[in-house]
């Protein structure tokens, strides 16, 4: 299978089966509910929806219509439950009806112009009600607001879930919040008698024994921690390997300046390997002169400024030659592991993966052999 082998993301597909199962042992007897908005996690939705569809998920989630329409195109079922978590645009609702989507009613407004619209079709359209129970972003906050929810005739009501802010924190202020809002969760949704959910990536790695009826699995399926400052104990794999080659090597004397704005001068002879890839593949500018790439095998680090389409690395020592695959995101390393690159450029790993640019071919792989190509561009 042919694609450009300038920059490229290898998705491991064992890693992802492995942090699955993993998930399911953390809660057993919970419904799993794969969330795979922003291209799962810029990991590629093409390769990740059919591969938890194989593995037998039925039930997932995303941010928007537009990728629900890929998930239902993707994997050729429209029955499975899909619930879109964001706001849908009116020229959209028919789109639900076809598409078999469980709209979130986030709010009295949005919840009674779906239920018009549906009424107008004389159908009922599914809704998973949300509440506000301490992000103060989607969702309603009242038992009030719920009732009235309830109440419209043409909506059919699945299910209720909320999102912790702060699952990922085990100190006692933070395990304190995320409890109260459960609570709060558990109270408000309890004359509903649907199904509940609450577990994000944080409830799950930190909170496995809460009561709630389903599972919301993100960015643990991808093999990255909730939160690095703690020790998981849920094992996971790094799913992304984020590669590319060495396109040139030069012998760079000791006393000379690298990249934009001069920012490294080098203090000793170096062999210098010029890498095809850059901030508009998705390699963070704040790497410049911070980050490090693996080649055969040894620690090379960013030299000068990451540039828009190149980067420069330190590959003395390395038995570098032309041609040789680096690999910018790997768990060859701490130092290249996502985990440890989001921490070092103070963000968080979600960020660093979605940032991954659609122009970098995603390339699946099971047991080391590639098995798909996917080419946003």
């Amino acid at each position: 299978m042919n694609f450009l082998k300038r920059c490229w993301a290898e998705i491991d597909l064992d890693a992802l089966d492995f942090n699955l199962e993993s998930i399911k042992a953390m809660c057993p007897n919970k419904e799993v509910v794969a969330i795979v908005k922003a291209n799962a996690y810029g990991h590629s939705d093409v390769i990740c929806d059919k591969e938890y569809y194989r593995l037998g998920i039925r039930r997932f989630a995303v941010s928007n219509f537009h990728e629900a329409e890929r998930l239902r195109e993707i994997i050729g079922d429209n029955d499975c439950f899909l619930l879109v978590f964001g706001y849908i645009n009116e020229e959209d609702f028919e789109g639900i009806i076809k598409l078999n989507l469980t709209v979130t009613a986030g709010s009295v407004e949005f919840a009674r112009r779906i239920n018009d619209f549906a009424l107008s079709k004389n159908v009922k359209i599914k809704a998973n009600i949300a509440l506000d129970t301490g992000m103060s972003r989607v969702g309603v906050r009242t038992e009030e607001e719920i009732k009235e929810i309830a109440a419209l005739p043409n909506l059919e009501i699945t299910g209720a879930y909320s999102h912790f802010a702060v699952a990922d924190g085990v100190d006692g202020e933070s395990e304190g919040f995320t409890q109260k809002q459960y609570e709060k969760l558990s109270s408000l949704a309890k004359t509903l008698n649907v199904p509940i959910h609450c577990q994000n990536s944080g409830g799950i790695a930190f909170h496995a024994d809460m009561k709630a009826d389903w599972i919301r699995p993100g960015l643990i399926l991808y093999g990255l921690s909730p939160n690095t400052a703690v020790k998981n104990t849920l094992p996971l794999k790094q799913v992304m390997t984020l590669k590319s080659r060495i396109d040139q090597l030069k012998v760079i004397p000791k006393g000379t300046d690298i990249g934009y704005g001069r920012t490294y001068t080098t203090d000793s002879q170096q062999l210098i390997a010029v890498v095809p890839t850059g901030y508009a593949d998705g390699y963070s500018r704040l790497l410049s002169n911070k980050g490090f790439a693996a080649v055969n095998g040894v620690l090379c680090p960013i030299r000068g400024r990451v540039c828009m389409d190149q980067m420069m690395i330190d590959v003395t020592g390395a038995n570098a030659k032309l041609g040789d695959e680096v690999k910018l995101y790997s768990d060859d390393f701490k130092e290249t592991s996502l985990d440890y690159i989001a921490d070092s450029i103070g963000t968080i790993s979600n960020e660093v993966i979605c940032a991954v640019s659609s122009r970098v071919p995603r390339i699946a792989v099971r047991k080391g052999k590639i098995v798909e190509v996917v080419n946003e561009r």
